[in-house]
């Protein structure tokens, strides 16, 4: 009934009905009760409703546990309250705290500091949260917390976009010294990067990498390869890229298959196998399908 009610805003209501329960019998409203409350009213943009929520507690009669602390915490890096999110994380590092922070606590900071990095234009204010994740995850390895492949991703994955490789390559190498291996989104970071930068070479290096240690190459994967080697001229790698990229049962962006044939066909240059062409554009055609039937549900 508390969850009905934050999710469709009766705030006035969902408050008399907590009170009421917690004043009727002792045990009615829980800690899980009132975290599943805050997770609500956190996903619905009401940050401010969820902190009150989360210092309204003790009225309810119940004290917040480290996944009610994580929960606000969260709320409030979604929207980028980083100030109030720090507050809330330092009460549980204080000496003598019954909820210290766990993994997850972390992971949810590093993450949040990451992503609202590439929120805003001021290189400053960029560079200020970067170096905050950076803290956050040493940290995290010195308080004797594993980072797992979540949380090194996040971080190679702010740091490639703002350009801060080298570091971002640290972070690579001790996730295999810790014993995380990476995964598909952690070299598609890296791909991105060298994309982007023109560095196709070390692109092509990372994608082969990637199927080395066994790990499929995604439509992610190709596509910025692809492009960038579009760019730089070299037209018939872009295209054995593309049919590699078929053979694996990746269906490529319409635009990038454009991309390719028109530049093969002013090129004067054979075109894609007849074979690789059918499969891509029926491919490219169920996922069309596809797509409008998911917006035809939730339109409707």
């Amino acid at each position: 009934m508390a969850w009905t009610l934050a999710r469709a805003n009766l705030l006035k209501t969902l408050w008399r009905f907590l009170h009421e329960m917690a004043r009727k019998e002792s045990g009615l409203v829980t800690t899980k009760t009132v975290t599943s409350v805050i997770k609500v009213l956190g996903e619905e943009g009401l940050v401010k409703e969820a902190l009150a929520c989360f210092y309204r507690m003790k009225q309810f009669h119940c004290k917040p546990d480290s996944i009610t602390y994580n929960t606000i915490i969260n709320a409030l890096c979604r929207v980028g309250k980083f100030s109030k999110a720090r507050f809330l994380f330092y009460q549980m590092k204080m000496p003598g705290s019954r909820c210290p922070p766990d993994a997850f606590t972390y992971t949810i900071l590093i993450t949040s500091y990451c992503k609202h990095s590439m929120h805003t234009s001021c290189r400053k204010a960029v560079n200020k949260r970067l170096q905050e994740a950076n803290r956050l995850f040493k940290e995290m390895c010195y308080d004797g917390f594993m980072p797992d492949v979540v949380t090194y991703n996040c971080l190679i994955d702010g740091l490639c976009k703002n350009s801060k490789i080298d570091r971002a390559l640290d972070i690579f190498q001790q996730m295999h010294r810790d014993g995380c291996p990476p995964n598909k989104v952690t070299y598609n970071s890296f791909i991105r990067y060298h994309s982007t930068v023109n560095d196709v070479d070390k692109a092509v290096e990372m994608l082969n990498k990637m199927k080395e240690n066994n790990i499929t190459p995604t439509c992610s994967s190709y596509t910025p390869v692809i492009h960038a080697l579009y760019k730089g001229g070299r037209l018939e790698e872009a295209s054995k890229v593309l049919i590699e990229m078929v053979v694996k049962e990746s269906v490529p962006r319409s635009y990038t298959y454009k991309l390719v044939t028109d530049a093969l066909r002013k090129a004067g240059k054979d075109g894609l196998p007849a074979e690789v062409c059918r499969k891509i554009e029926l491919g490219i055609e169920a996922r069309d399908r596809h797509v409008k039937r998911v917006k035809d549900m939730v339109y409707t």
